[in-house]
């Protein structure tokens, strides 16, 4: 009957309390923890490599709706409809690369004219034709390359979903 009594003690204890009061505690023979200080938040994940893609992507889409162009079916739009729609996307996605990102060319000559190869970094450039076994010390400019001379992003906020690149749209009437 003992052992009915202190269970029914420890029960509505911890019930209304939220915890064993000391001589229901004592008679089942245990004794208190010192409080322990409140676990530490967990820190924020870790910045990785994408997250800076998909918040660029994610400007891309905010400045200009990039996503919404790429991602629609154009086919049954004649070509000035479309030739209209990628001039203002071209306006828009131009400033918002130009807000974020520097940019400078790999090779800063003039295209369709003679081009030596950096030798302090060969695999900035990239060899198209007919390339012999051993390259030459040069080749005829094709495309200069683009290099990101600096970037300015805004700091991530890695508490948010990051691979929600544009959030769904409700509108309540």
């Amino acid at each position: 009957m003992k052992r009915i009594l202190l269970a029914f003690r420890g029960f509505f204890g911890i019930l209304f309390s939220g915890k064993l009061s000391d001589e229901t505690a004592a008679a089942l023979g245990l004794s208190r923890k010192a409080d322990a200080p409140p676990p530490a938040p967990p820190p924020p994940p870790a910045a990785s490599a994408s997250d800076g893609a998909l918040q660029l992507l994610a400007i891309l889409q905010r400045d200009s709706r990039l996503l919404d162009f790429l991602m629609e079916d154009i086919s049954g739009y004649a070509d000035d409809q479309v030739g209209a729609a990628v001039r203002e996307l071209h306006g828009q996605c131009r400033e918002a690369l130009r807000q974020y990102l520097k940019l400078a060319p790999v090779i800063d000559g003039v295209e369709g004219t003679f081009a030596r190869i950096p030798a302090s970094d060969p695999s900035a450039v990239k060899l198209i034709g007919n390339v012999p076994a051993q390259p030459p010390a040069g080749g005829i400019l094709r495309h200069k390359g683009w290099r990101a001379a600096s970037v300015q992003l805004p700091p991530l906020n890695l508490r948010q979903d990051l691979t929600v690149i544009a959030p769904a749209e409700i509108e309540i009437e």
